[in-house]
């Protein structure tokens, strides 16, 4: 399955587009804004299962490497959450 997605440099992702597989479907083009990048990426089989808005809680895109693909979400440390709850 694949996505369109729409992310920054840190790799969050803003929003995620599913294409249509129909034949006579209309096609979306879009200029991302300065600092973005839109890029048609493969959700990783484990996330399959997911609603789209499930994938767009789960993902983010990983740019190591220089090419970007979909990732799982990195998990914040709990410290890091206690702090923004003080």
């Amino acid at each position: 399955m694949k996505v369109l997605a729409l992310f920054d440099k840190s790799g969050k992702i803003h929003a995620l587009f599913h294409p249509s597989t129909e034949a006579d479907a209309p096609q979306l083009s879009f200029h991302p804004e300065r600092g973005r990048r839109a890029e048609m990426l493969d959700v990783p089989a484990e996330f399959h299962h997911l609603k789209p808005g499930q994938l767009h809680a789960a993902l983010r895109v990983d740019l190591a490497g220089g090419k970007p693909r979909l990732a799982a979400q990195k998990k914040k440390r709990i410290a890091d959450q206690k702090k923004k709850y003080r």
